[in-house]
């Protein structure tokens, strides 16, 4: 299916629960934010501007020569029977050029062949630009996912103060521990207050994508612990043709062989066709005036124009194999990173967070009977807190790996960080 087709089908699905009043407390959807950005962004807009401009000079193109009216003036203002205008010869003449071997329909062929490539790029540029607008999304869904973090790290180093005052209070505690764990607190605080400062650049980076200023939105809606389950590389690499880049291959061999076609026509020469009526001034008499002019040598000086074009026609299927076989091998360095961020996700999840929240708990438990000291529980508790942040990296990178993948496929974001 063409990319403009599943990405308008997309946008037809979607349009019912779209809402651009809905109130600043209503989580926006990758969704939303993807038919906003079909139906606002300012490139998208300008680029209808420039189908337009395409379509005219199809037209433009497709135009036969014009008609010609002449006057010429011969035998005045000179000397003996040609002085003043005794002799004057006036010559009203209609003529135009002939164009032959069908020159406008070759034109018309290459116009609508580039305007063929200015699709295939607008349908590059849109998937560039829900591309974009899904990694803003997703950085956006990070920055909350962040500030749950920072909430957790200040709520766990909270915890911490409270167990070192407790022993600072008994006498069982330097005060070095009390001023430390008071400095880790602080640190949390700022933690957290910097994820506030990301949340509120991404929504006005997110809401840019749109053409807007003011997000009029708080959150987005996604689960970004959630992975989706990674499509099979064989079925993703036959769906590979979908990409804009590909269909502009195709267009770009015939287009090709079209200036060809086009270039070949020159070595038929045009004819220049004139009649008209002639006045003699000093007889009073009327004649008619027929020309007919043709350039010598057509077919000679067209050759070096038609050996270029065979040249840029024959390197066309070289230049395709090329970009395929990069855009492919593109696809399986995607695929591997996607395989390889669920790994690690499912690692820190199943393995590497349950067991450093298990010490951790071992750890609190023993500072509280000073079996360990605090550098031992300030060290698991960060080992806790950097796993969940690799997991959420983890995560992260698959996401991030399924837009680039979704992207190279011609697919609208519509997977990955959607819930």
């Amino acid at each position: 299916m063409h990319p403009c087709i599943r990405i308008c089908t997309c946008v037809w699905m979607l349009s019912v629960p779209i809402a651009f009043a809905a109130p600043p407390d209503t989580p926006l959807t990758l969704s939303q934010a993807v038919v906003r950005v079909l139906e606002s962004n300012p490139q998208l807009q300008a680029a209808d501007f420039d189908t337009r401009a395409a379509v005219e000079r199809i037209r433009q193109q497709g135009q036969s020569t014009p008609y010609e009216l002449g006057v010429e003036m011969e035998n005045f203002a000179g000397s003996g029977s040609a002085s003043g205008t005794r002799g004057l010869e006036t010559t009203l003449s209609l003529g135009r050029v002939l164009e032959t071997g069908e020159k406008p329909l070759r034109r018309s062929a290459v116009a609508q062949l580039e305007a063929g490539l200015l699709r295939h790029d607008q349908d590059a540029q849109r998937l560039d630009l829900l591309a974009e607008t899904a990694r803003r999304f997703l950085a956006l869904a990070r920055a909350q996912a962040e500030r749950e973090f920072a909430l957790q790290r200040l709520g766990l180093t909270q915890q911490t103060l409270d167990t070192v005052e407790q022993r600072y209070r008994i006498g069982k505690a330097p005060a070095a521990e009390h001023y430390r764990m008071q400095i880790e607190m602080a640190r949390a605080e700022l933690a957290l207050e910097e994820t506030d400062h990301l949340l509120n650049n991404g929504r006005r980076q997110l809401a840019v994508m749109w053409g807007a200023y003011e997000p009029g939105f708080e959150t987005v809606q996604a689960e970004i612990l959630h992975l989706d389950t990674e499509p099979e590389l064989a079925s993703l690499d036959q769906t590979i043709e979908l990409n804009p880049a590909i269909a502009r291959l195709a267009t770009q061999a015939r287009l090709a062989e079209a200036r060809l076609l086009l270039t070949r026509t020159r070595a038929r020469p045009d004819l220049d066709l004139r009649a008209g009526i002639r006045h003699a001034n000093d007889t009073d008499d009327v004649g008619l005036v027929l020309s007919l002019r043709m350039p010598l040598g057509s077919a000679g000086r067209s050759g070096a124009y038609s050996d270029e074009a065979e040249s840029l026609a024959a390197r066309e299927p070289l230049l395709a194999q090329d970009r395929k076989l990069g855009l492919r091998a593109t696809l399986y360095a995607l695929h591997q990173e996607l395989l390889h961020a669920r790994d690690r996700f499912e690692t820190y999840q199943d393995r590497i967070i349950p067991a450093a929240g298990q010490a951790l708990a071992d750890y609190r438990q023993g500072y509280a009977v000073g079996r360990y000291s605090l550098l031992e529980l300030s060290a698991a508790q960060d080992t806790l807190l950097d796993a969940r942040l690799e997991l959420l990296s983890a995560a992260n990178d698959h996401h991030a790996a399924r837009i680039e993948i979704d992207r190279l496929v011609g697919a609208a974001p519509v997977n990955g960080v959607s819930p």
